[in-house]
């Protein structure tokens, strides 16, 4: 390698830039495959293209690269058309998904079919009959996509058209508590009717229930399925609110300031002692107390 490390040595040799993403790891495009980060090069040597549709999943140790060249602009330009191909397929699949939950009823018999022992399960978590009611909070006898166990159901809806039905498993196998109704149709943002009216502020929090417990108690709130879920796509949603406040779980707050920065200067992330549901229901935490926690929330830096 000339006496190149192996970072400069695959930067000098493909003509790419990488950029430090870990102590010793550095990120780019995929000299064969392109990309934008999948591919991973560590100083001690070894590279690896992360596994994807498109990507091309080499792995090995970059004193191996010696005379293997990067792809030709024809090559390149096929992988491109492909890439494109594969995404329009992909685009038209999620379409006819979505137009097929949109058509979907089985929120509606999953609220008819609440028990008394489900809606017992609302009521434990601090959800009250008016917001069980109002959010169409239901239970399902066999979740869709893991028959193995009932489920407690949220609809996601957007002006009333169904998106989908997040299944809260009675029975986890481990693997998680949540399903969806239907697979492959993405991450949608939780009450975001909330955002078509002009706010001083809203409460961006992880979890439906957390976005129903927070709005009911006065603090309205949109919901994400995971603290990495939010999609870039909403921002404009938020553009009649003057503070976004970000309030995560309080285990995850390198990644509320990663979602903050992306609000131009109008996010405040919250730091709280619990889950925000947990704080209301469990420790009896009062409006006093959670705005004066919002009043503490510190400012996410731009730039």
């Amino acid at each position: 390698m000339d006496g190149l490390d192996p970072i400069s040595y695959v930067e000098t040799t493909f003509g790419i830039a990488l950029k430090k993403v870990g102590r010793d790891e550095w990120a780019g495009p995929c000299p064969w495959c392109g990309g934008n980060d999948r591919f991973h090069v560590w100083e001690r040597g070894n590279y690896w293209c992360r596994p994807g549709p498109g990507h091309c999943g080499a792995e090995g140790w970059v004193d191996k690269l010696a005379g293997k060249d990067a792809p030709t602009a024809e090559q390149r330009l096929e992988w491109r058309v492909a890439k494109l191909e594969r995404q329009h397929q992909e685009h038209e699949q999620r379409l006819s998904r979505l137009e097929e939950m949109a058509r979907c009823k089985d929120h509606i018999r999953y609220h008819e079919a609440l028990t008394d022992e489900a809606r017992e399960y609302w009521w434990s978590e601090g959800i009250t009959d008016e917001s069980i009611e109002r959010y169409l909070l239901g239970w399902c006898p066999r979740c869709p996509t893991y028959p193995e166990s009932p489920s407690y159901t949220i609809p996601i809806t957007r002006h009333d058209v169904l998106q989908n039905i997040r299944h809260r498993l009675q029975r986890p196998n481990g693997s998680g508590k949540y399903r969806p109704h239907r697979a492959g149709l993405g991450n949608s943002l939780y009450l975001a009717d909330l955002l078509d009216e002009p706010r001083e502020s809203i409460i961006v929090t992880e979890g439906e229930k957390k976005a129903i417990v927070s709005t009911q108690s006065g603090f309205p709130a949109v919901g994400v399925c995971g603290k990495r879920s939010f999609k870039r796509e909403w921002i404009p949603l938020f553009d009649s609110v003057q503070v976004v406040y970000i309030a995560l779980d309080p285990d995850a707050t390198e990644s509320a300031f990663r979602l903050g920065a992306l609000f131009n200067g109008r996010a405040r992330v919250a730091r709280l002692p619990a889950k925000l549901d947990d704080m209301i229901v469990r420790f009896g935490a009062n409006s006093d107390d959670i705005e004066a926690y919002l009043r503490t929330a510190r400012p996410v830096k731009v730039g």
